[in-house]
């Protein structure tokens, strides 16, 4: 093999794997993103397809957006409906929106009213503040809004109500929910990298 043909090789491998590079980059940003904001209102705010998709009424239940540290932070408040698992599983009514499940770890304490509860303790009717930060769809505690201590991060999932609908209403289809731009990027990248294949195998049956 000439250096030219193993150069051109590698060049072919190169956008190979900046194709999958670029897919890898797009999944990771839908998947991580909540939202993006232009301001502290909750008119500025846009949530991400994801986001939508799990929790259609969200925007309606924003309470107020704030920024700290150069993050926004959009306010929810809510009641707790049902808690199990020893306060691993909570379920929790958006006022004026959907149903989430916030899923602490085991024997976790969380700051409300600026007291320390542990999760398990929570009962059907308690009221619950927490915020939504904008780089990923989590439950964040904090003391209060002034604190400057880091907030306490629990994991949010789609609750079983949801879960139910979206099972029940399934007709086969996916729904059509993310931006196409990512793919036209990846898209492009393997077409280039299958133009250069193309060409690498025309020279070598040509030699």
């Amino acid at each position: 093999m000439t250096v030219r043909t193993s150069m051109m090789w590698k060049s072919a491998l190169l956008l190979a794997m900046s194709a999958t590079s670029v897919a890898t980059f797009a999944q990771n940003r839908r998947a991580d993103a909540a939202f993006t904001a232009t301001g502290t209102n909750c008119e500025d705010v846009t949530w991400s397809d994801d986001a939508l998709a799990q929790y259609p009424n969200i925007a309606d239940a924003c309470q107020g957006v704030m920024q700290r540290e150069g993050k926004y932070y959009v306010k929810f408040e809510g009641e707790v409906r049902r808690v199990r698992d020893r306060g691993q599983q909570i379920t929790v009514d958006f006022r004026g929106g959907d149903t989430l499940t916030l899923s602490p770890p085991e024997n976790m304490s969380l700051t409300i009213d600026g007291r320390t509860r542990q999760a398990s303790a929570l009962r059907p009717g308690d009221e619950l503040t927490f915020y939504v930060p904008q780089d990923q769809l989590t439950a964040d505690f904090f003391a209060d809004e002034n604190a400057t201590a880091a907030p306490q991060v629990v994991p949010i999932t789609p609750s079983e109500e949801l879960v139910a609908q979206d099972n029940a209403g399934a007709s086969g289809a996916l729904p059509t929910t993310a931006s196409v731009l990512p793919y036209g990027a990846v898209a492009g990248v393997l077409l280039l990298a299958a133009g250069g294949l193309l060409t690498l195998r025309r020279k070598l049956v040509e030699r």
